[in-house]
């Protein structure tokens, strides 16, 4: 007996390596990805597969109204600019033309239609209709966890459950691809922008525009306080040429000291960073955006888009 104990012994010894016998090791941290961190700075992929994934949902959502007998006009695509794309991101052309568009007229694009505009124009009986073959009868709702103690209320029933369930493979994936992205990207954003090389930088930026004749603390705090002016009363053409000129100094001075390409390269290190929870969910949430996007592509192809 004392043999057969030594030799069970021995054999878990060599099993388990220096761990030995006991508890098992704890799993370390998931090694992060080229597109985990794209879901955690809403970078590189991030844009364009967004993008994917709306029109795949706006193709099965305005299917599934039309067999119900509406049919909406197709949401506008919009694809924001890459965080990787400097240039785009601080687009000084478009600050020469509209500074941050805050006293900029509406253009022709705001009157282009829209499903909301659809919805409100049917009448009354219809309308209800339509928000049953939408949202389900009742409008059923599902609430999905997503990080800590967070969750999401999401409708659980009509053509947007249809359509997010077949492009998601669940209600639950879809709600996690759809949210948890953002919850981590601010999380990257407040530790990226919380440390002292960023607060380095910013310093570059703010000494820039004080010779440009602009004192601020930040690009946001810069729109931000005209926006404030502007809702206080403050417009005509006065206003719009300060607006403009504030705005191409803060993106000449982005640019002069490579603010955005700085954070973006910030945010990677501390995606990173993240707690060993946040980094288990964000791998597998982007396992569920990875495979959904290969769902949206087949619809889309299905559709010939």
């Amino acid at each position: 007996m004392i043999r057969r104990a030594a030799a069970l012994l021995a054999g878990c010894a060599l099993a388990a390596g220096p761990a030995g016998c006991g508890s098992p090791r704890p799993a370390g941290p998931p090694a992060v990805s080229a597109a985990m961190a794209d879901l955690a700075t809403g970078s590189g992929g991030w844009p364009s597969g967004s993008a994917r994934l709306q029109a795949a949902f706006d193709r099965l959502d305005r299917a599934c109204l039309g067999s119900a007998g509406f049919h909406p006009p197709p949401v506008p695509a919009a694809e924001p600019p890459s965080p990787d794309d400097e240039s785009a991101v601080i687009d000084l052309a478009g600050r020469a033309r509209g500074g941050y568009g805050i006293a900029t007229a509406a253009g022709p694009a705001a009157a282009a239609p829209s499903p909301e505009a659809y919805a409100a124009a049917l009448p009354r009986a219809e309308r209800a209709r339509f928000t049953d073959v939408q949202f389900g009868r009742g409008a059923p709702t599902t609430a999905v966890p997503l990080r800590g103690a967070s969750s999401a209320t999401v409708p659980a029933g009509g053509c947007v459950a249809a359509a997010r369930e077949q492009l998601g493979g669940s209600l639950q994936a879809w709600a996690r691809v759809d949210y948890v992205p953002q919850l981590l990207a601010d999380a990257t954003l407040h530790a990226a922008t919380a440390g002292p090389r960023y607060a380095a930088v910013l310093a570059g930026w703010q000494t820039c525009m004080r010779r440009s004749g602009h004192i601020y603390r930040t690009p946001e705090d810069a729109a931000a306080a005209l926006r404030r002016e502007h809702a206080d009363g403050a417009s005509g053409p006065a206003f719009r040429r300060r607006e403009i000129a504030v705005a191409v100094a803060d993106g000449r001075c982005q640019a002069r000291i490579h603010l955005p390409a700085t954070l973006l390269g910030l945010r990677r290190q501390e995606t990173a960073r993240l707690p060993v929870p946040d980094l288990r969910l964000l791998r597998r949430v982007t396992a569920e955006w990875q495979s959904a996007l290969g769902r949206a592509g087949r619809v889309l192809t299905a559709s010939g888009s």
